[in-house]
Formats: structure tokens, sequence, C-alpha cells
């Protein structure tokens, strides 16, 4: 990880300072529809760079990270995407649950998106059809976004990343603990993220202007069902050869 960014980005954040009343701050929506959501609940792993956000362990022995902290670094990432133009930023996401919130940044602000299989070369080749220049990528799941973080490293442009318990956080520049395996979590940073870009490049003046709810971000059964089938690899048939004497 490169700690010299996440810790610029850190300190552009007054939210994430340490002091004596950061437990009191503000959160960016009531903590109730983060409990809700799940975006807390980690894995039964814990990765080492990942321990420093794991607020306790339940009697399930799934690892539960401190919603206090997850609110601080959803800040700094929005903070730190917020600093680069849209058209230089490519979201990646094998995982289909991340659709609607990219494809709605995609439409509202110009950012990238890269969603389903991360063709090998898209960073790097420049004779590839799928070539791109990003100065940030941003990973919702380092663990099967690998390829496109092992190119962005290459070309040594800024990585951010969801990251749970278990994640494999090796070169990523700015990490958000959090539940990237659920679609409700998922949904719900997306649907942050585009309400707070907006605030932002006034696109709405208030958050009661914000007319999309949570769940319209959360993938339905039937988009996991058809994603899932789609990226699972046919098993190879078991042809029956005849008995030779």
């Amino acid at each position: 990880m490169n700690k010299s960014t996440e810790n610029k980005a850190i300190e552009n954040n007054p939210s994430e300072k340490r002091t004596p009343n950061n437990r009191f701050q503000k959160t960016l929506v009531n903590i109730d529809l983060y409990l809700k959501n799940g975006i807390h609940i980690g894995t039964k792993y814990k990765n080492g760079a990942m321990r420093r956000f794991i607020f306790k362990s339940r009697s399930d022995k799934l690892n539960v990270m401190d919603v206090q902290i997850i609110d601080q670094r959803i800040k700094t990432s929005i903070e730190f995407l917020s600093k680069f133009n849209p058209e230089d930023v490519v979201f990646v996401s094998r995982k289909k649950y991340a659709l609607f919130g990219l494809t709605l940044l995609e439409k509202t602000f110009g950012y990238k998106i890269k969603v389903g299989r991360f063709i090998p070369g898209t960073f790097t080749n420049p004779d590839s059809e799928h070539f791109m220049e990003p100065k940030l990528v941003f990973v919702v799941d380092p663990n099967i976004d690998r390829q496109a973080i092992l190119e962005a490293t290459k070309i040594r442009v800024p990585i951010v990343a969801l990251a749970t318990t278990s994640s494999n956080v090796r070169n990523i520049d700015l990490l958000v603990p959090f539940n990237n395996k659920g679609r409700k979590s998922i949904a719900l940073y997306f649907w942050l993220l585009n309400r707070e870009l907006q605030l932002k490049n006034g696109f709405i003046k208030s958050e009661k202007e914000y007319n999309y709810k949570v769940d319209d971000f959360v993938i339905t059964n039937d988009d996991k069902k058809d994603d899932e089938t789609r990226d699972r690899k046919p098993r190879p048939r078991f042809v029956k050869k005849p008995f030779r004497k």
C-alpha cells in the first residue's frame, strides 16, 4: 500500500484527523442505515493490513469493522475522487452489484467504468481496442479485480478500493474498509457516492433533492442469478470411452 498517498488523502479530510471528538462527528447517513445494510460485516478471515479496522469478532467468527472509521473513509474516498477529472477515473468491478451506481456515475459525470470481466492489457496495451489511460483506478473487490490492480500498478496510478477483512490490499493506495461482498452494502456506497458528488458539483442543492433511494441501487435476485450464470465456466463433459479387451 502506498502510505504517502493514503496519508495525504487523510490529511486533506478533517474527519479523519485523530481528535478526542472524532467519535462524535456527524456521519454521512444515520448509523442505523449503515448497520441495516451491513457495511460493517466482514468475513471470518483477517488480512494483516485490515486488522486495524476490525472492531470485534462475533460469536459466529465473523469479523466486524468499525462503523465510525468506515464513515470517515467513505468521506475521504469521496474527497479524493473529487480531485480528479471524471474522464481520468476508471471504476472497475467484476461483480454486477455496483452496476446501477457505476452507470449513473458514467451518465451523470462522465466517469469511465469497466463492469464484468477485465480484459488484460486494458491499461497497458495501447494496441488493444479496450485501451484506457486512467489517472486514478477504483476497484470494488481487490481479490476479484486483481488484474486491474496489477496493470494500474505498472502504469503507476493511484488505486482506491473497497476492502473487507480478508481482502488482499497490496498496492492499494487508499482503502475503504467495507463489506464488498453484499449487494445491499455495495448499493449503499454508490448511492452515497453519487449523492455527495451531485452535491459537490451543484447538481442538487440539498440531500432532499436527491431523487434516488438506496433500493434503486440494489441488484435484483434475477440480475444476480444471470450474473452468476454468465461468470460460471462450463464444466467439461465426461465422455465414456468404449471398453477395450
